[in-house]
């Protein structure tokens, strides 16, 4: 598994230029891929095989509005130049994710790992917390068993209520 914490990626729309007949990649985009190329290479990333899961969670810089697709091909280009992978149609799941803003450290999040030959079988999931795989015990059980333990220990400080709503620790009718 890989976890990478990257700068923002130029929009698509910035992404490609025409000159002429041609078609090139910008500036812009050449500066992305070569600076996401030399923070993979300080992490000494290896190539992963096979059929792969890509987790990216967005947190840009300001409120202006943006499409989540515009910002993929310039990230999913610049991970295959650094070396997470071969050819990006090695990709057969992709999350998206669009966080609030960020002034002071606006990036790019991202998590690739391989699929696991079990992922088809009834109730194997990743857990939410963690990201690591077990085997589930109903629709509702998204956690490990060591992070329902760790869960569990919390009890006595964060009540768990589900289906009560609450604002500033006062419950609402």
């Amino acid at each position: 598994m890989l976890r990478l914490q990257l700068p923002f990626p130029p929009s698509v729309n910035r992404y490609w230029r025409h000159v002429g007949t041609r078609v090139l990649v910008s500036k812009e985009g050449r500066e992305y891929r070569s600076t996401v190329r030399s923070l993979m290479k300080h992490q000494k990333v290896r190539k992963h095989d096979g059929d792969l899961i890509v987790d990216i969670r967005l947190i840009p810089a300001d409120r202006r509005r943006r499409d989540v697709d515009n910002s993929l091909k310039a990230l999913l280009d610049a991970l295959q130049a650094g070396g997470a992978y071969d050819d990006d149609s090695q990709i057969v799941r992709l999350t998206v994710e669009k966080f609030d803003p960020e002034t002071e450290c606006p990036r790019t999040e991202v998590i690739v790992r391989r699929v696991p030959a079990k992922l088809g079988e009834p109730g194997y999931r990743f857990c939410l917390r963690c990201d690591d795989e077990f085997y589930s015990l109903g629709p509702g059980n998204r956690l490990c068993e060591e992070c329902t333990r760790w869960r569990s220990r919390l009890t006595g400080f964060v009540p768990i209520a589900r289906g009560r709503k609450y604002r500033n620790g006062a419950r609402i009718t």
